[in-house]
C-alpha cells in the first residue's frame, strides 16, 4: 500500500531539489546594491571565449605614431592623441598605490570619433618607467577593491569590470626595450544611458585598442564602404550614428524647408552632421567656392547677405579631395614664418532627393584621420536616404 503522505513530501523535496538546482546554474549574474545587499538580477553573462575571438577577428585598420620623440605607440588610424606630463596624484588606476612613483610621467589622451567631442567614452595610457617588468599587475589593480560589482573578463594583464553602472577596461604591458610600463584606461561613464550589453560590448573592442599598442607588424586594412565600417564597429557605435541619422533623414523627406538647415542634437547635447536645404543662389554660391579650390584660386566674395554653406578665406591655405561623391576640405592658417597652423577638415556631400539638391556637412572641423569614415558614411546616405545597411546589428 503506498503512503500518500510520504509520497506527497518526496515530490516537494523533489522540486525544491530541481529549483535549487536551476538557480545555481543560471547564467545571469547578480549584482550589488549600494548597501551591500544582492538585490538585483542582470543577465549581462561574462565575456565568452567564442564572443572576444569574434572582435580580435574585426578589421581595424592601424597607424603607428612618436610618443614625445621617444616612444612608438600603435593606435586606431582614425585616433588623434594629446600628451603631458602627470603626477601620480592626478592619476587612478584601480587599486594600484602609485605613491610608488616619485616623478611625473607621461599620459596620452585618444580621440576617436566618438570620444573627442560627444564623449561617448574616454581613453588613455600612461608611460611609467621602471626597470622592474614585475612591479605592477592586474592582481595589484583589483586588489581589495570592493566597489568592483562585476568583473566580466580577466586575463594576465587585462580586466573588464563594472562599478556603479561605470564600465572600465584596464591593459598593462610592460615595453622591455624602452623599459616602461603601458596603462591602457578605457572609461564608459554611468552617465552614458546605453544597454549594459552593448557597453559591454563596446568593452572588449577597446580592449583590442589595448592591446594593440605595442603591436609592430599589422596589416594594412582600410575600410572600402559604409556597410564596412558597420560590420566592424560596435553596436553601440552603430546605433548612436543611426539614431542621429533617422532625425535626418526625417528632416530630408518631410520636414526641411528651402533655406533651412538642421544639426540633431547629440545625448550630450554636441552637434553631429548638418543638412541644408539650400536655395539655388546658396547652392550656386557652394559650387563656386568648390570650383575656385578647384583652380587653386581663392577669391573672397561677399556672402555676408545669404546662407553660406562654404566659406572661403585667402588668409587659409585648402586642399580639396573628391572621394565617392564627396568634398573632402582641408585647411590651414598661413603663419608669417612660411609654415601653417593645425589642419582641420571638412566632408561635404550633395544628396539628392526627389529632384532637389540638399548638402550634408560635417557641423564640427575634423582632423585628417577622421574624414574617412564621414566620407563612407555620407556616400551611402546619398545613395540610401538611410544608414540602415544589411550588417546593422
Amino acid at each position: 500500500m503506498i503512503n500518500l503522505r510520504s509520497n506527497f513530501f518526496f515530490k516537494k523535496f523533489f522540486i525544491f531539489i530541481v529549483s535549487a538546482a536551476l538557480c545555481f546554474c543560471g547564467c545571469k549574474r547578480i549584482e550589488k546594491s549600494d548597501d551591500g545587499e544582492d538585490s538585483t538580477v542582470d543577465d549581462i553573462e561574462e565575456v565568452s571565449k567564442a564572443a572576444y575571438q569574434r572582435i580580435l577577428n574585426l578589421k581595424l585598420p592601424l597607424k603607428t605614431v612618436l610618443i614625445a620623440e621617444a616612444y612608438s605607440l600603435t593606435i586606431p588610424q582614425n585616433c588623434d592623441f594629446e600628451v603631458q606630463k602627470v603626477t601620480p596624484e592626478e592619476v587612478v588606476l584601480g587599486n594600484i598605490d602609485l605613491a610608488k612613483i616619485d616623478t611625473a610621467f607621461l599620459s596620452i589622451n585618444l580621440g576617436g570619433i566618438f570620444s573627442k567631442n560627444d564623449g561617448l567614452y574616454s581613453e588613455q595610457v600612461y608611460i611609467i618607467p621602471s626597470n622592474d617588468p614585475k612591479r605592477f599587475s592586474i592582481a595589484d589593480l583589483k586588489s581589495g577593491n570592493e566597489r568592483i560589482d562585476a568583473v566580466y573578463y580577466e586575463d594576465e594583464n587585462s580586466i573588464i569590470y563594472d562599478q556603479g553602472e561605470t564600465f572600465f577596461t584596464y591593459n598593462i604591458q610592460y615595453d622591455e626595450a624602452k623599459k616602461c610600463f603601458l596603462f591602457y584606461k578605457a572609461e564608459i561613464s554611468w552617465t552614458q544611458k546605453y544597454p549594459k550589453k552593448q557597453k559591454l560590448e563596446l568593452s572588449v573592442h577597446l580592449l583590442k585598442h589595448a592591446k594593440s599598442l605595442l603591436t609592430t607588424n599589422y596589416p594594412q586594412a582600410k575600410f572600402d564602404s559604409w556597410n564596412d565600417y558597420v560590420q566592424n564597429m560596435p553596436v553601440l557605435e552603430v546605433n548612436w550614428v543611426n539614431n542621429m541619422f533617422t532625425k535626418i533623414e526625417k528632416e530630408l523627406k518631410y520636414f526641411l524647408d528651402t533655406n533651412d538647415q538642421v544639426s540633431p542634437r547629440t545625448p550630450s547635447n554636441y552637434t553631429f552632421v548638418a543638412l541644408f536645404s539650400p536655395s539655388q543662389e546658396t547652392l550656386s554660391d557652394f559650387y563656386k567656392s568648390i570650383n575656385q579650390l578647384k583652380t587653386n584660386q581663392v577669391i573672397e566674395s561677399d556672402y555676408s547677405s545669404r546662407e553660406v554653406i562654404l566659406n572661403i578665406d585667402s588668409q587659409y591655405s585648402y586642399q580639396l579631395r573628391e572621394e565617392a561623391g564627396c568634398y573632402v576640405v582641408s585647411n590651414s592658417a598661413k603663419m608669417r614664418d612660411g609654415y601653417t597652423a593645425h589642419t582641420f577638415t571638412t566632408v561635404f556631400c550633395p544628396v539628392v532627393y526627389k529632384g532637389k539638391t540638399f548638402i550634408l556637412k560635417t557641423d564640427k572641423e575634423l582632423t585628417p584621420s577622421h574624414a574617412d569614415f564621414f566620407v563612407k558614411m555620407f556616400s551611402y546616405f546619398s545613395k540610401h536616404y538611410t544608414l540602415k545597411t544589411s550588417a546593422t546589428k
